[in-house]
């Protein structure tokens, strides 16, 4: 795969995620976009090539911080080979930032072995999660698992000063 079509890719990923999201969400969801990257395991195994090794590094220095566009391309896209697969869905939303999480292989393959080319996104593909409140039909709020976690952290907090007098 050329570097050119995978740009191209992942700028019709982000319409139809843009999209899909839009049928399920009631948020705004903006324009300008940072990523966060997830390999679909943190081991380094023995099934991964040197260079699959090395961005297994890269990752880890990524862990957790939001990148741009740019970073993606040079992460996911390796002399001439992608990573096989990568699973996208928006995390977070507001009028000035949207955030989406990209779950990809640890693998990078020539264009033959990568997934997802038939939908013309291939080594993307677009997903929302839902949380298990949403009714059918009902549109929710893209933060929830955002949210949800903000929750824990808080309650979390609350019980261990409970629990040491703090409070």
């Amino acid at each position: 795969m050329t570097k050119e079509r995978f740009i191209q890719n992942f700028q019709l990923l982000l319409i139809e995620l843009r999209d899909l999201t839009s049928q399920y969400c009631f948020n705004e969801l903006s324009a300008n976009y940072k990523f966060l990257l997830e390999p679909s395991g943190w081991a380094v195994s023995d099934h991964l090539t040197a260079a699959e090794k090395e961005c297994m590094a890269d990752f880890w220095k990524l862990r957790g911080k939001a990148i741009s566009i740019e970073d993606v391309v040079a992460l996911l896209y390796r002399d001439g080979v992608t990573t096989k697969w990568a699973d996208c869905h928006i995390c977070y939303s507001d009028p000035d930032l949207t955030v989406v999480k990209i779950v990809c292989s640890r693998q990078f393959r020539d264009e033959i072995e990568v997934y997802y080319l038939e939908k013309g996104t291939g080594p993307f593909k677009a997903l929302v999660r839902m949380p298990s409140y949403s009714a059918n039909g009902k549109k929710f709020d893209i933060n929830w698992q955002s949210k949800a976690n903000i929750e824990t952290r808080n309650s979390i907090w609350t019980r261990l000063k409970q629990l040491f007098f703090l409070e």
